[in-house]
């Protein structure tokens, strides 16, 4: 068989470090297929939407630091991908989209599912590009990649045309570009000591530009050294040990009281691998900036995201891990702040590691979530759905670096399966817990099947409170005694999940969970634990987190 595009595709991918690509298969790339049928190096997860393909892809990029891979077809598997496009984007998270398209003499003529990707994407993507010939191939597979990964991560689209695959690629061979990754200069880094050395109630805000091992004990190094108490930005608590006397906590959707009473009374913040958005700034209100600006250290790889929303003092230009180990090779300059060590200690305490005499004795999913708390390894692995039922997971679970954590920052539901999936293929000797509310498990659970089919040890707990819960406490407040159109009608998910294959429990009552949860998670293979719950419980618990 002669040597095609396809071929080269994959090659390219391989060079790259893809060793997983996700997708649901199109008659547009057959060829691509057939080029991956003899190659080992890429296990293809054939999944049942291109919408939780792309969102196991946008996991896999989080757990590895490479760029996540899908493949679609034209029009409507395109469109139905662009969820994955719109997280990578919002969530800073390398992606590479593979559009399979018409053959060349039918673009630009309405052909059956044509879709103009440029105009299509072009608000939500980095970059796209088509390639139209074999020639093209090595140089625009090799920007795609270095497009994704450069300054702020995040999505990149390439059009497949259907008979450009099947050309001859002759002797043509792939093409790495690289990545340029941004150093801080020696000047930066001693400026930044200075101003940490001359605060008395500083907060060091880490996001989630580097997620790496090698990151996160270099933070506690730097922490301890300068005893800097330490935030992280939305879904990032795994970025730090939980049960450190400097962690402060994760900054989540609701503003806790105990967390804005931190950041008024801090004289510096220096936020590191986050571009500073609407969450990570509890919603664009700190670092202050009336009436006096509070100062700001801020450090990204990207220039275009420092200054964009905040008044710095000190702006560099710089990925997270390199100025961590740059700041590490200087002088300590510690100070003792007992004070305030004290009141970031009070602040945790009233947000997290909420003990069992704290869960109202009806909320049935927050004894739940504190008994898989209670067995959960320390080199567990946790996803979120978006939903409020997600602030237990946050209040009760200590992560330790060695954990980690897969939410939906972005509040993009239908994550938390995807997500599960994609960390279970990843690492199948791990424990793999997913949390779902109904709704977000009605629109991506088909990916079950997958997880059976693949015999993965990955647990779904569903949260049905038979509500789109979290719309609904948000319709309560702007609207009281008026829902509307946010009641759900729901199946059993226990058998649903029998009839998959899986194993299905269900919790009613808070007596039951510590009895079903310890028998779902000593079980091997797919397993769904529904934990039925009040609408009620869910509005409350949103007041609830909202007030600390």
């Amino acid at each position: 068989m002669a040597f095609r595009v396809a071929d080269l595709i994959v090659d390219a991918l391989i060079a790259h470090g893809v060793d997983r690509a996700f997708g649901v298969p199109g008659e547009s790339f057959l060829a691509l297929l057939d080029a991956l049928y003899e190659r080992d190096e890429i296990d293809l997860v054939t999944c049942r939407h291109e919408g939780s393909a792309s969102l196991a892809a946008v996991a896999d990029a989080k757990l590895t630091g490479r760029a996540g891979v899908v493949m679609a077809s034209r029009g409507p598997g395109a469109s139905n991908a662009a969820l994955g496009l719109h997280v990578a984007s919002q969530e800073a998270i390398p992606l590479v989209l593979l559009v399979g398209q018409v053959e060349t003499p039918d673009l630009n003529r309405d052909a059956v599912q044509e879709i103009d990707i440029g105009r299509t994407f072009s608000g939500l993507v980095k970059w796209s590009t088509r390639i139209n010939s074999a020639a093209q191939a090595p140089e625009m597979m090799a920007r795609a990649f270095s497009a994704a990964l450069s300054g702020t991560p995040g999505p990149v689209v390439i059009e497949l045309p259907q008979d450009v695959l099947e050309m001859d690629a002759g002797l043509l061979s792939a093409r790495v570009h690289g990545v340029a990754r941004a150093e801080p200069s020696r000047t930066a880094v001693e400026q930044a000591a200075v101003l940490l050395g001359d605060a008395e109630r500083p907060i060091l805000l880490v996001g989630g530009e580097c997620r790496s091992a090698a990151f996160r004990e270099d933070l506690v190094a730097l922490s301890e050294h300068w005893n800097v108490p330490v935030a992280v930005t939305t879904k990032m608590q795994d970025q730090y040990p939980n049960d450190h006397r400097l962690w402060i906590g994760h900054l989540g959707f609701f503003m806790s009281p105990a967390h804005v009473g931190l950041f008024e009374r801090a004289d510096l913040i220096v936020a590191v691998g986050t571009r500073l958005g609407d969450l990570s700034s509890l919603g664009f209100r700190f670092p202050r900036q009336f009436p006096m600006s509070q100062p700001l250290v801020h450090v990204y790889p990207d220039p275009n995201a420092i200054g964009t929303h905040f008044h710095t003092d000190l702006p560099i230009v710089a990925s997270a891990h390199p100025f961590l180990r740059s700041w590490l090779e200087l002088p300590v300059v510690a100070r003792e702040r007992d004070g305030w060590i004290e009141a970031v200690a009070k602040a945790r305490e009233a947000v997290h590691a909420w003990p069992e005499q704290r869960i109202p004795g009806a909320d049935v999913l927050g004894h739940a979530v504190a008994a898989i708390a209670k067995r959960f390894p320390a080199d567990g692995i946790v996803t979120t759905d978006s939903g409020n039922f997600a602030a237990w997971v946050h209040r009760i679970f200590r992560f330790k670096p060695s954990a980690r954590l897969l939410g939906s920052a972005c509040g993009a539901m239908g994550s938390g399966v995807p997500s599960a999936l994609s960390a279970s293929l990843r690492y199948p000797n791990r424990q793999v817990i997913a949390f779902c509310g109904d709704g977000g498990f009605l629109m991506t659970g088909n990916e079950l099947a997958t997880a059976v089919a693949r015999r993965l040890n990955m647990t779904i707990v569903i949260s049905n409170n038979q509500s789109y819960g979290t719309i609904r406490s948000h319709q309560e407040r702007a609207f009281p005694k008026r829902p509307w159109g946010t009641d759900l009608s729901n199946p059993d998910f226990a058998a649903l999940a029998r009839a998959f294959g899986a194993q299905g429990h269900t919790i009613t009552n808070a007596a039951q969970a510590a009895e079903v949860i310890a028998e779902a998670m000593s079980a091997n293979g797919p397993v769904v634990i529904e934990v039925r719950s009040d609408v009620r419980q869910t509005i409350d618990r949103s007041l609830v987190a909202a007030s600390g």
